[in-house]
């Protein structure tokens, strides 16, 4: 009865090394993945933080229009073709709404960065 119950012991170890030198082996290629797509990533997130400084420009441009007297231009051609004076692009929600569990993150190229430096630092 202890031998079988030693044997047992014995698959579930070796079935358990076997798991694991498998998963092992799909992180490291996930890892080497995520490095191959660094530069991609990192760009990527550059060009979304320069998209974000130009909608702030733009913003801060059409407040300053507002504020002169000017009307906003209006970027919708469905809002040319109708009667009401109000711009397409104002959103109806409050501007400081935003969906639960979503927060701001000012620099995202180096979050970015940082994160595969982390990554970099736990292989070493």
């Amino acid at each position: 009865m202890s031998l079988l119950i030693d044997f047992s012991i014995l698959a579930l170890l070796a079935g358990v090394l076997a798991y694991a030198w498998l998963v092992d082996r799909r992180v490291r290629r996930l890892v080497a993945l995520l490095r191959d797509l660094e530069p991609v990533v990192g760009a990527f997130s550059a060009a979304v933080d320069k998209s974000e400084d130009s909608v702030s420009a733009m913003k801060s441009v059409a407040d300053s229009l507002e504020t002169m007297g000017q009307r906003k231009p209006e970027f919708h051609r469905s809002s040319m073709l109708r009667e009401d004076p109000a711009p397409a692009f104002r959103s109806s929600r409050h501007p400081s709404a935003r969906p639960a569990g979503v927060a701001s993150v000012s620099g995202k190229a180096d979050l970015v960065r940082s994160f595969f430096d982390t990554v970099r630092s736990r292989e070493a």
